[in-house]
């Protein structure tokens, strides 16, 4: 331990992985997606949801060999790797407008989301740790998330502008570039440390098998990890849904990009709120149910509703209230893992989402055919139903 204490200088990975963020979120192909997918690539709502679906089970095969790769390998390798995928990714997704090469991208991706996640949270928890800074982990993934939120809001009208200038297949070659730079931040992360001795490492098999028997043993970590993922997960289909809403609610394309970059400044807004308001909130258990019920109720609204205006405020109101949700779980969920087997772990949590996403998708690409406006509807029950039978108790947050 005295070793980290002579090395603080992991602090300064806190402040490379802002940038690392800040590249990702320079995403040129999301405010037109929908446009890229249809008119570009030929594929319907339904094909698009199922391709979706592919790529969360993909990441469900994934996730836990990629956490075991994080923990045995370390972290910043692993985050290497997935700045190599996810460049690859991004150049075959623009070659050619065919659906095998496009499910062979969304592997690609798939494999990198995998092995970034719970990797990242995990790298950054350990280097706040070498300064004893871990109490700041939400502050930090917040931070982060609205990081990203400015850089996403920042390259809409850039991705409109490529569409509507060179071609809708450049904006997704020239994330392909700009994901390059990404590459070259993770290259400059130094490991931080964490406590595994040469001579104590572990079996690959062992390390898979660790974060199973964590998860059940721990009841408190189980109840927050289940709670988390189930309705993040429903919140999270507003992403790949709200193109299509926008449309059948009649809302012209080139209004699109201003609404997608006004949900990303209300992201970044709220996420940046969220881990401040939580340190004045006495119960969080009751802040979090108001939470999911604002969410639940919202989603409802926006089956029912076909008003242009209101629908954007709708949208804007589970953005607020549902994409930051996660932080509420952070601090509770990193303090009862061991620092040994975290990336493991987490991996684990995230492996159960994207089994539950990839069967979500697979369900609403189905609703979707016959209305889209319930695909809403379900959301918001679903919702509601996980809100009432919730385990959760203040004191695990």
């Amino acid at each position: 331990m005295s070793d980290e204490h002579k090395t603080p200088s992991f602090k300064s990975n806190i402040y490379k992985y802002y940038i690392y963020q800040f590249i990702f979120g320079i995403h040129t192909v999301r405010g037109v997606y929908f446009a890229y997918m249809t008119e570009w690539g030929g594929l319907d709502l339904f094909q698009i949801l199922a391709l979706q679906s592919y790529f969360m089970f993909i990441i469900f095969i994934f996730e836990i060999p990629s956490g075991a790769i994080a923990d045995f390998v370390g972290r910043k390798r692993a985050l290497i790797l997935s700045s190599f995928c996810v460049i690859g990714a991004a150049f075959a997704y623009s070659i050619y407008p065919y659906i095998l090469l496009f499910y062979l991208a969304e592997t690609l991706w798939a494999l990198s989301i995998a092995l970034s996640s719970g990797t990242d949270e995990a790298f950054l928890y350990s280097s706040l740790k070498s300064y004893k800074a871990e109490h700041k982990i939400s502050k930090v993934l917040g931070n982060n998330q609205t990081i990203n939120l400015i850089a996403l809001t920042l390259s809409a009208p850039l991705g409109s502008i490529i569409a509507e200038y060179i071609s809708l297949q450049f904006t997704m070659t020239c994330l392909a570039f700009i994901f390059i730079g990404s590459l070259i931040v993770a290259l400059t992360f130094k490991e931080p440390p964490f406590r595994r001795k040469e001579d104590e490492k572990k079996s690959y098999l062992k390390i898979i098998k660790q974060g199973f028997i964590e998860l059940k043993h721990n009841k408190i970590l189980t109840i927050l990890c289940i709670d988390r993922l189930f309705i993040n997960s429903l919140i999270f289909l507003l992403f790949w849904t709200y193109q299509p809403y926008l449309q059948a609610l009649g809302i012209p394309f080139v209004w699109w990009g201003f609404i997608s970059a006004g949900m990303n400044i209300t992201n970044a807004i709220f996420s940046f709120s969220i881990p401040r308001i939580l340190k004045k909130v006495r119960n969080k258990l009751i802040f979090l149910i108001v939470i999911d019920l604002i969410n639940g109720i919202t989603f409802v609204i926006m089956g029912l509703n076909t008003n242009p205006f209101l629908g954007i405020f709708l949208i804007l109101m589970i953005v607020a209230f549902g994409y930051p949700r996660y932080l509420i779980y952070v601090h509770g969920i990193n303090k009862q893992i061991e620092a040994e087997e975290r990336a493991t772990v987490l991996s684990t949590i995230n492996m159960f989402r994207s089994f539950f996403m990839a069967i979500m998708f697979f369900i609403i690409a189905m609703i979707g055919t016959i209305n889209t406006f319930y695909i809403f509807l379900f959301i918001g029950v679903a919702i509601l139903i996980f809100t009432l039978f919730t385990r959760v108790k203040k004191e695990y947050l």
